[in-house]
């Protein structure tokens, strides 16, 4: 997949372009996109998306989050938008980005105009020009994007054009590139260093007349705009073109170097590991940071801390991209292995530093013995040298600080840790090292295997890929292992880590414990104290994939304040994720350590009953927030020791209902495999209560398949016709019309088996609506009939309006307006009656439906614009797209063309977020009416 964002925003898929969808798609991507490989914040993402800011931050959190979702979905890849605490991050590379590719290119031209070699930097720069194809996200309107983000890019351009000029001229492109000169002063006119390119070029194409008259109408321009003459470095250029200088006579003299005897220079740098593949954004990050970092003033050394889980790759990145920049320190590269964490202890903060002066030439006798003494002589030795000091495997932040220097060089640190204290204290720069990408961890499977072999089986190399959670060691490990068995197909070797329990002996070559993934992990592991320890084994139980802090609290059965401090270290020791506060998760092969470990001692049935009983429980408190469930709420009391969240509006229930979801369902699943049969039909049960938010996809069909068995096995008959009714409703939303009635039916017998009247309508009212959709119409009357019956004798209220309701919707359906009135005020006053907020939005436009049929547009836009703010009021995105169409339909007929044509842009908008079909429509409806300016002027 490629992306371009030096232009409009492009998407490409094996070469066809992918649709955004709308504009509030295209800012967070783009946005995203500007800022390759770093975390962008929520707030930020708000503010490029809602120009005058939001009215309501957690439901702009809540937004923002379902427009990444959506991205996802339409990319067709979960892990190009990665979740990261406190906002999001594009996981994309040269490769993929132009952005990136132009910076890249840049870099390398820079690079090469230093050594000398200005053919290479020529070329560099020439294909970094290329890849503009106008003003960056022209398609994407934010003016505060724009502003914040497209702006600085835009001075990145016109700096990198000044490069490739000043590049072209030194080999002699003078006259050549005359005419891109000009046309660069006309759209820029008061940027000086396009003005003295100019005035180079002219005069060494020998038109000595026009470019002293460049400078005098550069002058005359400045005078009248801003009262100024042109700066140093103009007049300097003019004075040489008046006087035919020679170039020379603009440097400066520079004084003859010192002649004495040079210290000993330190070269102590690992070797570059061979067929070093991948990590493409972070060496473009480290690149990027360097060269600003270069271009700054500073008084002290740079600091950038190369952090990530075990087996990331930090050494191998760090002494490759050292190596690369290795000529830039004359004075020197220091290396040394820290073992903060391995097999051996952590080196002394003053055995590290002896190792360091005796590496700078200074005699062993010469080493004062305190720690403060010696780091005190580090830093003379070091004063005005350009060292670069790789410290490697740190354990900690008082590890590093007696080794850090006071000169101009630069510290390299990588380790586990997060070295907070680094950051806080010396402006550290963090470079954190996720998972591999999945093209470049196939690259690294080439370099090993030949790119044949891995060509030849795609599917089996994503498998490997994914099963070595894209960690640079477990590929290579695995891929050596390969290696040795040429003949084997790798869909066969892949077999070996399908298996959770023996993953990890699969990755262990047999030469040390340095390629013996389980070993590296223990490292990090043995370094925790006994309760992180602890909650790190318990993590490994959890069962789905990712965990809040109220669930790890449950699963340990402690405060969660006490565990959030342990969460803390877990991902300070990045043994955790943390991609949204309050929110955890790990790659798998460290959740198959964490599991193995807990098989050891822990009691885990309790641990998992606890963790069961948490998601069970809370999701009855936020079911309480959501419309009456069918059935009630199947639910004993919470047991005490469990600290539950509380809801305070409907929205935040659906908030946390869309967080958990997966969770859930996989708190269902791993309950039914341990032949927990309550836990496993009551979950689904609770998420009953969800479904009117939420299309429901194939997992939910799995889902309630096992609540059916589940309650087969447990002998629950009254939950079985629940768990049925349920597996009904989700094939209906799938469309399986055929299966769902076959579902009713069974939910329909179970129901009069057991004498359940409300089951009994509540199943017939859904049975309605199938078969209304089959265009069985005679069926459904007679389902919706028998509903309403049981409802008004059982004095089921709820049930009541939701028939009268669907009566009314397929009245309306087949033009029986009238009728429709009837019924759906009916229901409506029964919602209000039982402050059922929800359903009277869902009564509201049914009514309002009734109303613009019959052609009373006035009262239709009245009651949409009453069922918008309830449905809005729950956060229902779709139902509020919905309304949306359905209002804009009502202003249309009323003559109000351009309210109409707005509110069908809102829902065609959400539409699109949404993947709805229904967009379509909505866009059809919008090409008929006309373009907005178009209704203006009509008006």
């Amino acid at each position: 997949m490629r992306f371009r964002v030096l232009g409009p925003l492009t998407v490409l898929s094996e070469g066809q372009e992918v649709p955004i969808g709308g504009n509030k798609l295209r800012v967070v991507l783009g946005g995203l996109l500007l800022r390759p490989g770093e975390t962008v914040p929520v707030s930020r993402l708000v503010s490029w998306l809602w120009e005058d800011g939001a009215d309501d931050p957690d439901r702009a959190r809540a937004t923002v989050h379902s427009y990444v979702n959506r991205l996802r979905q339409r990319l067709g890849a979960r892990e190009i938008i990665r979740t990261v605490p406190d906002g999001y991050r594009a996981e994309v590379d040269a490769g993929s980005l132009d952005l990136l590719r132009l910076r890249d290119l840049a870099s390398a031209g820079r690079r090469a105009v230093n050594a000398g070699d200005l053919r290479s930097a020529s070329h560099a720069l020439s294909e970094a020009i290329e890849l503009w194809r106008g003003p960056a996200l022209s398609n994407v309107d934010s003016p505060t994007l724009h502003e914040r983000e497209v702006e600085p890019l835009a001075e990145e351009w016109l700096r990198l054009q000044e490069q490739w000029l000043d590049v072209g001229l030194r080999t002699g492109r003078h006259a050549e590139l005359v005419a891109t000169l000009r046309e660069l002063t006309r759209s820029h006119p008061l940027r000086e260093p396009f003005w003295e390119l100019l005035m180079l070029s002219l005069h060494r194409s020998g038109r000595h007349a026009e470019a002293l008259q460049a400078y005098h109408s550069l002058s005359a321009l400045l005078a009248e705009e801003l009262g100024v003459d042109p700066g140093p470095s103009l007049r300097a250029t003019y004075q040489a073109i008046l006087t035919d200088a020679p170039p020379a006579s603009l440097q400066e003299a520079r004084p003859a170097p010192r002649e004495e005897t040079p210290p000993p220079v330190p070269r102590q740098l690992r070797p570059d590991i061979p067929g070093f593949a991948g990590r493409r954004a972070e060496l473009a990050s480290l690149d990027r940071l360097f060269d600003d970092t270069e271009s700054a003033t500073r008084t002290g050394p740079w600091i950038v801390s190369l952090q990530g889980t075990a087996g990331s790759g930090k050494t191998a990145l760090a002494v490759h991209w050292a190596r690369r920049i290795s000529e830039r320190f004359p004075d020197g590269q220091l290396y040394l292995d820290l073992h903060g964490y391995g097999p051996e202890p952590p080196v002394d903060p003053a055995k590290a530093l002896e190792t360091l002066l005796r590496a700078l030439g200074t005699p062993p006798d010469r080493i004062p013995a305190g720690l403060e003494e010696r780091s005190a002589l580090f830093r003379t030795l070091l004063t005005d040298k350009r060292i670069l000091l790789l410290l490697d495997n740190a354990g900690s932040s008082e590890q590093i600080r007696p080794l850090i220097p006071g000169s101009d060089g630069m510290v390299v640190v990588t380790s586990r840790n997060q070295l907070r204290g680094l950051v806080v204290e010396y402006g550290a720069q963090r470079v954190v090292l996720d998972q591999m990408p999945p093209q470049e961890a196939s690259e690294l499977l080439a370099k090993v295997l030949g790119a044949d072999r891995v060509a030849s089986a795609p599917d089996a190399v994503a498998e490997i890929v994914e099963r070595c959670a894209r960690l640079p060691l477990a590929l290579r490990i695995f891929a050596e292992r390969a290696a040795r068995f040429p003949g084997v197909p790798l869909g066969k070797l892949v077999a070996d880590l399908r298996d959770e329990r023996t993953r990890l002996t699969a990755l262990d070559a047999g030469d040390g414990d340095h390629t013996d993934l389980r070993a590296v992990f223990s490292w990090t592991y043995g370094a925790l104290d006994p309760d992180a320890a602890r909650l790190f084994r318990l993590l490994g139980l959890h069962p789905g994939p990712e965990v809040s802090t109220g669930a790890a609290a449950a699963l340990m059965g402690e405060e969660a304040a006490d565990v959030t401090r342990l969460l803390d270290r877990l991902t300070a020791d990045h043994l955790l994720r943390s991609r949204f506060p309050g929110r955890y998760d790990f790659h798998d092969l460290l959740r198959s350590y964490a599991a193995e470990r807990a098989r050891e001692g822990e009691d885990q049935d309790a641990a998992l009953g606890r963790v069961l009983d948490w998601y069970l429980h809370t999701a009855r408190n936020a079911a309480e927030h959501l419309p009456p469930a069918r059935g009630g709420l199947a639910t004993g009391p919470a047991p005490e020791d469990l600290d539950l969240p509380r809801f305070d509006r409907p929205e935040d229930a659906v908030g946390w209902y869309e967080e958990e979801l997966a969770n859930l369902m996989a708190a269902a699943h791993h309950a039914a495999a341990r032949g927990w049969h309550e836990p496993a039909w009551r979950i689904p049960r609770m998420l009953g209560a969800f479904l009117d938010f939420h299309v429901p996809g194939e997992a939910w069909v799995d889902l309630y398949r096992v609540a059916v068995e589940a309650t087969r096995a447990a002998g629950e008959l009254f939950e079985e016709g629940y768990a049925l009714n349920h597996l009904a409703w989700v094939n209906t939303g799938l469309g399986r019309l055929g299966e769902a009635v076959a579902h009713y039916d069974e939910a329909l017998a179970v129901a009069r088996h057991v004498g359940n009247r409300h089951l009994e309508g509540d199943v017939l009212l859904n049975l309605g609506a199938t078969c209304f959709r089959l265009g069985r119409f005679a069926d459904s009357a007679a389902c919706y009939g028998q509903a309403l019956n049981i409802a008004r004798e059982s004095g089921d209220r709820c049930l009541e309006g939701e028939t009268l309701n669907e009566l009314a919707d397929n009245d309306n359906e087949r033009g029986r307006h009238g009728e429709a009135l009837a019924a759906a005020r009916a229901a409506l006053d029964l919602y209000t009656e039982l402050g059922d907020r929800y359903r009277k939005g869902e009564a509201l436009r049914t009514l309002g439906i009734a109303n613009a049929g019959l052609g009373r547009f006035d009262e239709a836009v009245v009651l949409f614009g009453e069922a918008l703010e309830l449905v809005r009021e729950f956060d229902d995105r779709r139902g509020e797209a919905g309304v949306l169409s359905l209002l804009g339909e009502a202003l249309y007929g009323s003559g109000d063309l351009e309210g109409a044509w707005a509110r069908w842009r809102e829902a065609e908008e959400i539409f699109v977020e949404l993947d709805d079909d229904r967009a379509t429509a909505v866009r059809r409806r919008l090409a008929e009416t006309g373009s907005r300016a178009a209704i203006l002027h009509r008006a």
